[in-house]
């Protein structure tokens, strides 16, 4: 009897050996799923949610292959610093902020535009007027303070003698002994639209900003489009303001893996990611040409550059003069890749028109919303917001087509005829609740 008991007991032992076994290798393979560490910057800004896009994307497309990790830095220069140490797979980078050594271009991403902020009834015409007052020009280690100190060091200011340089632009907000700031960073800053939302604040341009340019190769004149930030007060700037910009890029890390770098890439050309991120270049950094001066990551050459260790097989070839047998069969190979290439190209655009057909329906989804949201609204503000956005949605949509090479389609047209459509409702309701204003002033 006892025989029996102990025999019994030692199989549940060996059944509960066997199944923490299994349940260990489990956590064990969980434990050893690789990890994609996104470097991007403070939760306010707009390389922080592009982050946060990029993430929901990578997600979708890796699966379980990968976990993926938004990092919030202080900023480019931050940034940088962690990707030499190797502490994060990739990260965005403002070329004309920091060194790019040792560091890889995955993607070019966006511009960066250097906006001059100051207070409405300032009447400063430079940022040399600002020295030895309360001004911000970036927190420690970002790229926005970088950029700042560039400036102040063309026009000749003494930075250190600004109080409370070193803050965050949003503290314009709180503090209204703070004359300005300068942001360097995108149109789609979320942070710097509340601030230019405010009304508080207009745009100063920065003259001569070809000097600068011409001085500092990672940079260009620029212009920060006309009516592009909504403000309380209407739309921001009023007129394009000359500036200088530069671009941002995803950096990578040199031990990141060739696998890594193919997804994100596939992630960054994705009709859903550039919807969420309009402001994406589509530039080939192999023709760019100050992008083509720096290290782009050969897994990055070869996505943008379909061409890319054909130039290598060609000179090998013309090394073998006199093997013309082998010659007349490279030839041959060469045209059957030229023709797969052809083929590559032709795939290539129809998925472009695809994705340009996608962002359509997209907008025109959004002025659907619009329009059905209009019904309920009487509130001015909210009509001039609401004016503004379909204003912008008509605009991206001119853009989207001639980007793309698009020629007018039914869809083209039904987004365009919206666009006016809508503009014609708001208008007519502006007018109205103005004309009805009058007379009631007039009585």
């Amino acid at each position: 009897m006892n025989w029996y008991r102990f025999k019994e007991a030692f199989n549940w032992i060996v059944i509960g050996l066997i199944a923490t076994a299994i349940l260990l290798w489990a956590w064990q393979q969980e434990q050893d799923k690789e990890t994609i560490v996104i470097a991007t910057a403070s939760k306010g800004g707009y390389y922080y949610e592009f982050g946060k896009h990029l993430e929901s994307e990578l997600k979708r497309i890796a699966g379980d292959r990968y976990v993926i990790e938004i990092l919030s830095t202080s900023g480019s220069v931050n940034n940088s610093e962690l990707l030499r140490k190797g502490a994060v797979d990739v990260g965005i980078l403002a070329i004309g902020s920091v060194s790019l050594q040792n560091l890889s271009i995955v993607a070019p991403l966006w511009k960066d535009y250097s906006h001059i902020v100051v207070r409405k009834d300032s009447n400063a015409n430079s940022v040399q007027e600002f020295e030895g007052k309360p001004f911000i020009l970036g927190v420690q280690g970002s790229g926005y303070r970088t950029q700042a100190k560039q400036l102040m060091e063309f026009f000749s200011v003494d930075d250190e003698t600004m109080v409370g340089n070193d803050l965050y632009f949003k503290e314009l907000l709180n503090n209204p002994a703070i004359e300005g700031a300068i942001v360097t960073t995108g149109l789609l800053n979320p942070d710097l639209r509340d601030v230019l939302f405010s009304g508080q604040y207009k745009l100063m341009p920065v003259t001569p900003a070809e000097g600068f340019a011409f001085n500092h190769i990672f940079h260009s004149k620029d212009f920060i489009p006309a009516g592009v930030y909504p403000s309380i007060n209407g739309p921001l700037p009023a007129q394009a303001v000359p500036t200088i910009s530069t671009m941002a890029v995803l950096a990578a890390s040199r031990n990141i893996s060739d696998d890594k770098v193919a997804i994100i890439l596939e992630a960054l050309n994705t009709s859903d990611l550039r919807a969420k991120a309009p402001v994406l270049l589509d530039v080939n950094p192999t023709n760019d040409p100050i992008l083509r001066l720096l290290n782009l990551h050969p897994i990055s050459a070869k996505y943008y550059d379909p061409n890319f260790g054909l130039n290598i097989f060609s000179d090998a070839v013309t090394g073998l003069e006199s093997l013309k047998e082998l010659i007349l069969l490279m030839l041959l190979l060469s045209l059957a890749l030229l023709y797969k290439l052809r083929d590559k190209r032709i795939k290539k655009a129809l998925s472009q028109q695809n994705r340009i057909a996608k962002e359509l329906f997209a907008t025109f989804e959004e002025l659907l919303k619009i329009e059905r949201t209009l019904k309920e609204i009487s509130d001015v503000r909210l009509l001039k917001q609401y004016e503004f956005q379909v204003l912008n949605h008509k605009k991206r949509t001119v853009e989207i087509a001639k980007a793309g090479g698009l020629e007018i389609n039914d869809v083209y047209m039904s987004v365009i005829n919206e666009c006016n459509e809508l503009s014609a409702q708001i208008g007519h309701r502006l007018r109205s609740h103005q004309q009805k204003t009058q007379n009631q002033t007039d009585s």
